[in-house]
C-alpha cells in the first residue's frame, strides 16, 4: 500500500489527505456556549422537583446548583456542536462516510469552545491498467461447473485488484468497521456465554491478536469496495435502472461481468 504523499487545505481549514481522512477546527464562540447552557438549564429545570418547589417551578440559580454541570455541558455539547459540524461539511461540500470524531482542545467557562474535528471520506483510487494485469490472470479450478469457475476467477480477480491498484483507507474508518465486525462477534459469543477472550483462547489466539486480524480484514474489504466502486466510476456501465441504490447494483454486477470476461 502506497503512504498518503500530500495534503491540501481549503480556506477555512479543512485539510483532506488521499486515503479520504478530513480534519478541520470546530468553534464554539462563548456567547453561543452561553446561549444554548440556559437554554439547557430551562430544559433540565422542568423536570426536576427540588424541596418546597413543584416539579418545574425552582429558580434556575438553584437548579443550576442541583445538578451535574458537567451533564449540563454535555447537553450544549449535544445540541451545538452538530449544527456548527453541519455549516462546515456543507459550505465544504464534504462528503464522509462516518459520523465525526471530535476531540476538545479547550473547553474554559466563558471562553471560546475549541476541538479538533476528524472524519472520513472516499480515499483516491489509481487503479493502473486493470484490462492488462487482470487479462494475465490464469486460474486453475478443479470443478468444472461454471459458477465454481466464475468464483475462482472473481477471487483471483479481486487479489490483483488489491496488489496492483493504489489506494490508501483512512485510519478512522479502518477502526469503525474493525469495531462494528468486533462488536457482531461480541454480541455472537454472548448468546452462547463465551468472552472474546475465551474465544481467542479457542482458537489459539491472544485477544491482541484477533484485533489485528479484525482491523486486517477491515482494511482489505474497504480497500476492495472503494476499487469496485472507482471501476464502476471509471466504466459507468448503462443500465435500465433509475432508482440510485438499484441502478447502482446494476452497475457493479455490470462491471463484476466485464472482469470476469476479460
Amino acid at each position: 500500500m502506497t503512504a498518503a504523499k500530500t495534503t491540501t487545505s481549503k480556506p477555512t481549514g479543512v485539510t483532506t489527505k488521499p486515503d479520504g481522512t478530513i480534519t478541520f477546527p470546530l468553534t464554539l464562540t462563548k456567547d453561543a456556549v452561553a446561549t444554548e447552557y440556559q437554554h439547557v438549564l430551562r430544559e433540565v429545570a422542568t423536570t426536576i422537583e427540588l424541596k418546597g418547589f413543584r416539579k418545574g417551578k425552582a429558580p434556575l440559580n438553584m437548579v443550576e446548583r442541583s445538578v451535574d454541570k458537567n451533564k449540563l455541558y454535555s447537553h450544549v455539547l449535544e445540541h451545538a456542536l452538530p449544527p456548527v459540524y453541519a455549516k462546515v461539511v456543507a459550505e465544504n461540500k464534504l462528503q464522509p462516510l462516518v459520523e465525526p470524531r471530535i476531540t476538545p482542545k479547550t473547553m474554559e467557562e466563558g471562553k471560546d469552545w475549541e476541538f479538533d474535528v476528524e472524519v472520513a471520506g472516499k480515499p483516491e483510487v489509481a487503479l493502473g491498467d486493470y484490462e492488462k494485469y487482470l487479462k494475465g490472470l490464469k486460474v486453475e479450478v478443479k470443478d468444472d461447473k461454471k459458477d465454481k469457475a466464475d468464483d475462482a476467477k472473481l477471487t483471483a480477480v479481486f487479489d490483483a485488484l488489491l496488489k496492483n491498484a493504489k489506494i490508501d483507507v483512512a485510519p478512522l474508518l479502518v477502526d469503525i468497521e474493525a469495531r462494528s465486525a468486533l462488536s457482531k462477534l461480541v454480541n455472537q459469543l454472548s448468546s452462547l456465554q463465551l468472552s472474546v477472550q475465551d474465544y481467542a483462547k479457542s482458537i489459539k489466539k491472544t485477544e491482541e491478536e484477533l484485533v489485528k486480524e479484525y482491523q486486517t480484514t477491515a482494511l482489505t474489504n474497504l480497500r476492495l469496495e472503494f476499487i469496485l466502486d472507482a471501476l464502476v466510476s471509471a466504466r459507468s456501465p448503462e443500465v435500465k435502472e433509475t432508482e440510485p441504490r438499484a441502478k447502482y447494483a446494476a452497475q457493479r454486477k455490470a462491471v463484476l461481468d466485464y472482469l470476469l470476461a476479460l
